[in-house]
């Protein structure tokens, strides 16, 4: 599980980035508004905790623009102002709960896990829907303008990473993990082999930009979805 911490005071960033290490996440740090945005969108997060005040924007506003841009990851709103007002408007640009400073660390990993269950808990029903595609978790099949695809269940586990983070860059770290497990002994072809299989298939349906690679990074949705 990856999390994406966004603040300036390099002391607590290190501390909770620490924190979750020790219970089993990943965790990213970025100190500005803009890392903070260029991160979020281009890599996949299961939650990020934004700070307020930073040095060269409003974390408000980031959420804003987050949602603005499609990107559904959970946002935990870390800061000191915690008047009802700052709460609300927090929450009314779509921050999905909000914890004041100081905070307890037990609590803070508490407010993480129940946001990554109830959004894990969104994203398990049947149908997914990504431009004119849909794909059908009970039936593990893939459809498009009424043209029906079954996929196998590598196939359909690696197609529905791509449609929950339809926007982000996914690592080759990232995508074997996911298919086979962190810390897997697996062949260096074995992703490219499915990835492969899974364009030749999806070309059928005219799909034939399903999975685009970007150099150096990894691959993401392609634009035809």
């Amino acid at each position: 599980m990856r999390i994406l911490i966004v603040e300036d005071e390099q002391s607590l960033a290190t501390a909770v980035a620490d924190l979750l290490s020790q219970q089993g996440y990943e965790a990213d740090v970025s100190t500005t508004y803009f890392e903070g945005m260029e991160a979020a969108l281009s890599n996949a997060y299961d939650c990020l905790l934004v700070d307020v005040m930073l040095p060269d924007g409003d974390g408000i506003e980031m959420v804003d623009e987050l949602r603005k841009a499609k990107c559904s990851t959970p946002v935990l709103v870390l800061t000191a102002r915690n008047a009802t007002s700052d709460r609300v408007r927090g929450l009314n640009v779509g921050a999905d709960d909000y914890l004041g400073k100081p905070f307890e660390w037990s609590e803070l990993l508490a407010r993480i896990k129940a946001l990554v269950r109830r959004s894990t808990m969104r994203q398990e029903a049947d149908e997914m829907v990504v431009g004119r595609a849909k794909l059908h978790r009970n039936s593990r099949t893939l459809e498009v303008d009424n043209r029906m695809l079954e996929l196998s269940s590598k196939e359909f586990m690696l197609l529905e990473y791509f449609f929950r983070h339809p926007k982000q860059v996914l690592t080759r770290e990232q995508l074997v993990s996911h298919l086979w497990g962190p810390d897997t002994d697996v062949a260096d072809n074995a992703l490219d082999t499915y990835i492969y299989f899974l364009r030749k298939k999806c070309g059928r349906i005219g799909l034939k930009q399903i999975i685009k690679t970007i150099r150096g990074q990894g691959y993401m949705l392609g634009p035809m979805v």
